[in-house]
């Protein structure tokens, strides 16, 4: 797994790769097919801290208005989320909960980057906060999550 911190792209494959994980884990799809289906490319990750993922918006993912959907948008940030309790726990997590507020709508053509930290852990609920920001740095939308960390399945 790629524990460096930085800007550009890290290699995906390598930041899921976990030999223990996949040993203890068999079946858990990592990463997950909603994942690549995105198109998601990791750009930062700061071990035990944060993950910065880049999504672009596709046209299949507007709404009436032209706008991107919210439900995308929570998509991308759950594909944050999930990604950064992965390589922290190191066990399967799901999600609990989230909160979402919308600031202002991202386009097709944009790319929309969601920045996710921990605000607590424990051995069984992790609590993160993420931005999303459009190709502007314009603050398009914020999250708010608690997830369940799987001993076993």
């Amino acid at each position: 797994m790629d524990t460096t911190a930085g800007t550009g792209a890290v290699d995906t494959a390598q930041y899921f790769h976990d030999d223990e994980f996949e040993r203890k884990f068999p079946g858990v799809k990592v990463p997950p097919p909603c994942f690549l289906a995105s198109e998601a490319k990791i750009i930062a990750h700061e071990p035990n801290k944060s993950l910065t993922v880049a999504f672009p918006v596709k046209e299949e993912q507007a709404n009436p208005i032209g706008s991107l959907q919210g439900g995308i948008l929570g998509s991308f940030f759950d594909n944050t989320f999930g990604p950064l309790s992965f390589a922290t726990m190191r066990k399967p997590c799901v999600s609990i909960d989230m909160t979402i507020n919308f600031i202002r709508p991202a386009r097709p053509g944009e790319t929309v980057v969601v920045r996710a930290e921990f605000k607590s852990k424990s051995k069984k609920v992790i609590q993160l906060y993420a931005e999303a920001r459009n190709d502007k740095q314009k603050l398009i939308g914020t999250a708010t999550s608690n997830m369940m960390v799987y001993e076993s399945l």
